[in-house]
This record gives structure tokens, sequence and C-alpha cells, in this order.
């Protein structure tokens, strides 16, 4: 599956739930569609089977603590994208083979989409907001899960974003518009609020089609400027507010932060989208991967990072491995593996 014919399967696949007009509207939740999946799972009836509101479910809430700072990792469901659209330029054969290894499909990635919530004694922190409306019923139950754990949207004061990508920022706005999270302050680093909100906002380095590349721009332009006149810049290396530094992560987008949190002794990085998957990223951290809008700087990234998280020990919470995504990585051979967190049943 070529990545040019990504928006054209993507709008087939989306018109169970949305007309074309709606697509073109800037709205993030209305216009997710139009850019992480591409050739998505979407197009695939298979994968998006509705689930009955009567079948039992696994957890979506995982609740934990960061020193004295109470935590939840929530869910927002599920993504999927052919293996081959993720890592376009690797060895099929080689994609087919680590995937295999890990009992995996080889055809779809399969990404879990995790957002953290934390309590300090001033805030009600969301890092991140999930997908929205537009990915179909696999996704964008963040809200809900949040609100089934106790916490209403009325209670979220401060929302800290990664980056302006619409599985991350999807959550900010619903299809009319309106903000989803109305008593909330927005935070985002300089550098990436300048980028998406410039006049002139280009992607020359990214593998996604054209047409996908602008329904990214869409998004994240139209998301930004609803919520420009709430929203606090900070640059790389700010504690963003009490216990919370941002970390230059750069190379996905050109301004995407990680998160330092601390508490005492303890503490928590919240990576953003630094890497995705065990076997693709970190076990082959130097394929390029398709979303990153410098794939050669997403890989520099990717290995900055992970020297270091492997050197502090550090524990990690990565928005798209297997919920709750917690853990850490640990060096193997040349590259890298995930280390899960041990599931705790008290807190």
């Amino acid at each position: 599956m070529r990545v040019q014919h990504g928006y054209s399967d993507l709008l087939r696949g989306l018109t169970h739930y949305l007309s074309r007009g709606q697509l073109l509207l800037l709205s993030a939740c209305l216009s997710l569609g139009l850019v992480l999946l591409g050739n998505s799972a979407l197009s695939q009836p298979n994968s998006i089977e509705a689930v009955s509101e009567t079948a039992p479910t696994n957890a979506a809430v995982y609740h934990f603590k960061v020193g004295d700072l109470k935590a939840m990792v929530v869910s927002d469901g599920t993504l999927s994208f052919p293996a081959n659209f993720f890592v376009p330029k690797a060895d099929p054969n080689a994609v087919t083979s680590v995937l295999t290894d890990h009992f995996l499909s080889t055809e779809d990635v399969f990404a879990h989409v995790n957002a953290l919530y934390i309590e300090t004694d001033e805030h009600q922190v969301l890092i991140d907001t999930g997908s929205g409306d537009a990915f179909g019923p696999t996704a964008g139950h963040l809200l809900k899960n949040l609100q089934a754990a106790g916490v209403a949207v009325t209670d979220i004061d401060t929302v800290i974003l990664t980056h302006a990508h619409p599985d991350h920022i999807g959550g900010i706005l619903d299809a009319d518009g309106q903000l989803r999270l109305p008593n909330a302050q927005f935070y985002i680093s300089q550098a990436e609020a300048d980028f998406w909100t410039a006049d002139t906002v280009e992607l020359p380095k990214s593998l996604l089609d054209e047409e996908t590349k602008a329904g990214l721009i869409a998004t994240a332009k139209g998301t930004m400027m609803a919520i420009r006149d709430r929203t606090t810049l900070f640059t790389m290396g700010d504690e963003v507010i009490p216990h919370i530094q941002a970390v230059d992560s750069a190379g996905h987008t050109p301004g995407q932060a990680s998160y330092l949190i601390t508490s005492g002794e303890e503490s928590l990085l919240a990576t953003g989208d630094v890497f995705f998957s065990d076997p693709l990223n970190l076990e082959n951290p130097d394929w390029e991967v398709a979303f990153d809008g410098d794939p050669e700087q997403g890989v520099i990234a990717r290995r900055n990072l992970l020297e270091t998280v492997t050197a502090e020990r550090r524990l990690l919470l990565v928005p798209h491995m297997p919920f709750p995504g917690l853990g850490h990585v640990r060096p193997q051979a040349d590259a890298y593996g995930w280390e899960p967190i041990v599931w705790r049943f008290t807190v």
C-alpha cells in the first residue's frame, strides 16, 4: 500500500462517519481523519467493529503515584494502520520478521492512545487530550473514561500538550468547534506553536502525501488558533507548572516536548511521540517513521532520548505503547527493548 494513496483511502473509510464537507472544516475534531491514519485501518472494516455497550471491558484507567502526586494513565482507545505505511523505507521482510517474533500482526501496527492525568497541590493536569471524534469507535474515549474515574471535564484546569498532532489535540474541540475542557489553560512550546501558526507551513521532509500533510497543517493551525487566547507558551527547559519541566524532544514535530514530572525522590518522563512500537522503534530505532515531520531528525531524537533514559533508568509514560504505557527502556544488543511496569492493584 503506497503512502500517496493514503488520503483517498482514508476518505473512503470515513464516509461511514463524516461527509466530505465536514472533512474540510478546520475543526480539529473533524479533520483528524485527514492525518494520522493515511492508509489506515479505518478503510479496513474488521478493525473498527463497534463494541457492544453490554460487552465486558478491561481497565481504561491505571492509578499510580509519582512521589506525593496522584496520577492516572487514562485510555483514549486504540488506533491501527498498515505496518508498511508506518515504516515505509524499512525492508518489508525485516518488518514482517520482527513483528512475527513478537507474536504481532504482520499487516497492522496496533497502537494505544494513552493520556496522563496528574493532581498537584494547585492543579488538575491533563497531558494531551486524545483523538476526539473522527477515528471511529476505537478511539476518542478519554473524557468519558476520565469521568468514569471521577474527574469531570470542568475539573481540568491545566492541559499541557506534547505536540500538535491530531491524536494529541483532537480532544480539545467538539464537532461544533467548542472547547470540551472549558476551564483549562493550555500550554505548548513556543517552537511548536510558532511552526503551526506561521503564515506558511510546509513539511518538505515528511513521508506523507501532500493532501494528508495539508490536512495535518489545517488541524494544527485551526486548533492552535482556537485556543490562542488561553494558551501559555514556554521554551525547552522551563518549568511549565510546579513539578513539570519541559524537555526538548523535537524531531517528530519541530517543537515536540517531553515532560519530566518530579515529586520528592521520584520522577516520570512523559515522552510524547519519540517512539511508538517496541519491535519497530526500539529494536530498530533507525527505521524512519512516516508520521515524523522530519524522519531523519526523528531518528536522532529517538536515539538521544533512548540513550539518556536507559542511562538514567528513567520511568516513562509512552502515549502509544500498550496500556498503561508505563515502563522502562533497557539496552538490547546495539538497540533497545521495552520493560513494562509490574501491574499494581493498590496505590
